[in-house]
């Protein structure tokens, strides 16, 4: 399980395992940790309905009785300012977009241009070609669940720190524009951090 930040490029989770309700509650998890700060957040996924359902547990909220009314009857709807989509996909050029759950009645929605899943889906395939795991089934370093996720995670800090993202400014990582660090990071910086644990996580 892989989430975004769409302005930044920023790899926010890497969860790996068996795709069962307990991976996407640990990796939802995360994700909401990470965002829930934020005024608004657009969540957008790729077609699983099982990261809105473990969403729903950490963002819905009760209405009050005068903020109902006739035309809107739903109590229970997601926090204000949430949006969340998902099969996002399409089919010979026409898109398909599923609102999942109520949303606030005072949450701006989107407009369809910009509901769309397409740089986690780059992400996606970015991890295919980078990192061998996921396209070869005999791999030393991914035969267990352990070493896959310490494959994943060596990908995510390249990806965050190292690297310079090429939809970014030039010579820019996605930690830049979130403000972390002001220049990207050699590996052979990042194998003496004292604090290389912490950004792992």
């Amino acid at each position: 399980m892989t989430s975004m930040e769409r302005q930044s490029r920023y790899w926010v989770t890497a969860q790996v395992g068996k795709k069962d309700d307990l991976l996407f509650e640990v990796g939802v998890k995360t994700t909401w940790r990470w965002a829930h700060p934020a005024e608004f957040v657009c969540w957008f996924s790729d077609g699983e309905r099982r990261y809105a359902q473990q969403l729903w547990r950490l963002a819905s909220v009760w209405l009050k009785r005068h903020e109902t009314s006739s035309t809107y009857g739903h109590r229970k709807v997601w926090r204000y300012g949430v949006e969340v989509a998902c099969k996002i996909k399409g089919s010979q050029g026409n898109p398909r977009v599923e609102w999942v759950k109520p949303e606030h009645p005072f949450t701006a929605i989107s407009s369809t241009s910009e509901v769309h899943a397409n740089h986690n889906e780059a992400l996606n395939s970015l991890i295919r070609r980078r990192c061998s795991a996921y396209r070869r089934r005999q791999n030393h370093y991914a035969k267990t669940v352990d070493g896959l996720q310490h494959a994943i995670t060596a990908q995510r800090l390249i990806h965050n720190w190292s690297r310079p993202h090429w939809s970014l400014a030039k010579e820019t990582t996605p930690a830049m524009v979130m403000g972390l660090y002001e220049r990207p990071i050699p590996m052979e910086e990042f194998l003496t951090l004292r604090g290389f644990a912490a950004i792992t996580n």
